[in-house]
């Protein structure tokens, strides 16, 4: 049974991922009756495709924070365009007419059953006296990620988890309350839904 793959053809980078989204676009308009009750919508994945290609442009001169911002962007259209193609693989039931009628490439028939990502190790967590309200956090790669899901909350509070998408392995955590103690936990996410957490870090935040 043929699955969605998130293979954006032979050559990689920003300028291919946007061609790939691109005709996710086209391909999901073209064929809406067919995924009619798709979440996120549509709507969510062009406002999303949108707000990276401003950001990209926003960030043509390398200034370091218009950066930061247009990454912030891709982690979230990449984040959208994953939950889509879980959607499209519930919908095609393993159709690879499906999942190319959505713009995705499909898998090779009979090809091996996905691996459930593995419980993240070496999840560090450091602070600076410098940098009031930032956390920096990190963990090993794993090579089937598609993104690493970091999450936070103030320590013996019983607040939900915040979350924070992040494409890359490190990711600084901004905002938080000085001299408070913080939680801070990761998963990966990859093709197989299952996500299994790391121990969860303890630290002070300055």
């Amino acid at each position: 049974m043929a699955k969605t793959t998130l293979k954006t053809g032979t050559t990689s980078g920003e300028a291919q991922y946007v061609k790939f989204v691109e005709n996710i676009v086209v391909k999901l308009t073209e064929n809406a009756s067919m995924f009619s009750d798709m979440d996120p919508t549509l709507a969510d994945l062009q406002q999303a495709l949108t707000a990276f290609k401003k950001a990209q442009a926003d960030a043509a001169y390398r200034d370091k924070r218009l950066v930061v911002i247009k990454n912030q962007a891709l982690d979230a259209l990449k984040l959208v365009v994953y939950h889509i193609s879980l959607f499209v693989e519930r919908k095609a039931k393993g159709d690879a007419a499906v999942i190319l009628s959505a713009g995705f490439n499909p898998s090779r028939v009979g090809s091996a059953t996905l691996e459930a990502p593995p419980k993240p190790k070496n999840f560090s967590v450091e602070v600076q006296a410098n940098l009031s309200g930032v956390a920096m956090l990190n963990v090993n790669n794993w090579r089937s990620v598609l993104i690493y899901q970091f999450e936070y909350r103030k320590k013996n509070s019983g607040d939900e988890w915040q979350r924070v998408m992040s494409s890359k392995s490190k990711v600084s955590i901004t905002g938080l309350d000085p001299i408070q103690e913080y939680e801070f936990r990761v998963a990966y996410i990859g093709r197989n839904p299952t996500m299994t957490y790391s121990d969860i870090v303890s630290s002070y935040v300055f």
